[in-house]
């Protein structure tokens, strides 16, 4: 991914993080149902723009500068990110199947601060994975082409 287009990302990132923030705050202080509905609107898309950060970083043989050790680090970004990604949808899966069987699951605030703890957990430890790959990828780059700064 370009420099210009991760900024972007980044930035589009932390706002709709804070926003998510804010609005919780804002359940949480003055419990109206129209910051709870603008909330539960703000999760998905946090969602969808975390997801598709992940796939603009998932190029597929972008990264084959040693094909064992490649593979390696390859194997270890899809991984966590697969798996913070998939925890992240399950739990706004499961919070809105709840909501079928309890009207007031999305009003509860320890399902609020949860949902924003964990999502922003999730996005932490995909910056994470993704720093990681490519601070292992550069290394396996200069030691395979014994190229140094």
């Amino acid at each position: 991914m370009q420099r210009k287009t991760k900024k972007i990302f980044d930035i589009v990132r932390i706002i709709i993080n804070i926003s998510l923030l804010a609005f919780m705050i804002l359940c949480l202080v003055t419990n109206k149902s129209n910051y709870y509905a603008i909330y539960w609107i703000i999760v998905p898309v946090l969602l969808v723009c975390e997801t598709y950060y992940l796939y603009k970083w998932t190029k597929v043989n972008e990264w084959n500068v040693d094909k064992n050790k490649s593979k390696a680090i390859r194997y270890s970004f899809d991984g966590l990110t697969t798996g913070t990604l998939v925890l992240s949808g399950m739990l706004y899966l499961v919070v809105m199947g709840l909501e079928m069987l309890e009207k007031s699951i999305k009003t509860n605030p320890y399902v609020i601060v949860i949902v924003y703890i964990l999502f922003t957990i999730s996005i932490i430890g995909n910056l994470m994975a993704v720093n990681s790959a490519n601070k292992d990828t550069k290394k396996l780059a200069e030691k395979t082409f014994k190229y140094k700064k």
